[in-house]
């Protein structure tokens, strides 16, 4: 691989800054964390991630996304989030000032001081184990499943993505097809979320529906934290029996509109929870919709 190609500094650096911020907060607090290190990271990617929460009303959202990884395993997460969990642990008086800053009194929609985005993924941590996690409100939930690779059909289709030559490839997953640019430039067969399993990193990744999208944004070598399983939690996660019983519990929590109402419990800022069911899914769309 050429690596000297790759951005260790300037456009980015939002991201990066909250990455290192990150850092720097680690060894505050060792008591309300989960860490798992496995490996060292050879690379980290970060990624904009844009998904339509109202198909009707055509609302949509972006959040900052890091995928780090090493030789045999990976970790994504939502960078915004990352930094608000932790700060929630290491200095909770600063965080609780923050987010009433966000979320005034009589505001009509909650923002989360971390985000939209709440799940992180770690993938092959444990060997042929991918974890999930997801915080709702003061909940946190997790499940694990066999590593699933998608099986992808390779097009001949060709562009360049931030001056890395790519190549198209389709997939049907989980109730969505998708199209991602790789570039056989990088060759580490990784990608944003659960796509991965091309021959070159995953640059740019969209459904067929275009509710989710995923674009590279940067790509970083040096000053890479471990890749593993790291949480800051006030308590361990419930741990769910499979993918479907959380994908249930997402939607009945979020689709279904009990979030808001739980943020206004919590916060005491007069959100109001949705009681009508969204017109959206989630990415993976292979469960009982009830």
């Amino acid at each position: 691989m050429d690596w000297n190609r790759i951005s260790n500094d300037k456009p980015y650096m939002t991201m990066r800054c909250l990455s290192l911020c990150l850092l720097s907060l680690l060894t505050l607090n060792v008591t309300a964390q989960i860490i798992k290190d496995k490996e060292p990271a050879i690379l980290e990617v970060h990624y904009i991630k844009t998904w339509v929460a109202d198909t009707l009303e055509n609302r949509s959202y972006t959040d900052p996304m890091t995928l780090r990884i090493g030789k045999t395993s990976a970790m994504f997460y939502p960078t915004k989030m990352m930094w608000a969990d932790s700060l929630l642990q290491t200095d909770y008086a600063l965080y609780e000032k923050l987010h009433r800053e966000m979320n005034p009194p009589g505001q009509s929609e909650y923002k989360p001081l971390g985000g939209m985005e709440r799940e992180y993924l770690f993938r092959n941590i444990n060997d042929g184990e991918t974890m999930v996690y997801r915080k709702i409100a003061g909940d946190a939930y997790s499940y694990k499943e066999s590593t699933e690779m998608p099986t992808w059909q390779i097009q001949s289709e060709t562009k360049e993505v931030m001056g890395y030559s790519c190549q198209l490839a389709s997939c049907d997953f989980r109730g969505r097809t998708w199209y991602a640019w790789f570039s056989t430039d990088i060759p580490i067969n990784e990608g944003p979320w659960k796509l991965f399993g091309l021959p070159g990193l995953v640059l740019e990744a969209w459904d067929s529906k275009k509710h989710y999208a995923y674009k590279a944004v940067g790509l970083y070598t040096k000053k890479l934290s471990p890749v593993g399983i790291r949480l800051y939690v006030r308590n361990k996660p419930y741990v769910l029996k499979s993918r479907q019983e959380y994908l249930q519990k997402m939607y009945k929590e979020y689709i279904m509109g009990n979030f808001a109402f739980k943020m206004s419990a919590l916060y005491g800022n007069g959100a109001q929870g949705n009681t009508e069911r969204a017109s959206y899914d989630y990415e993976e769309r292979d469960y009982p919709h009830e």
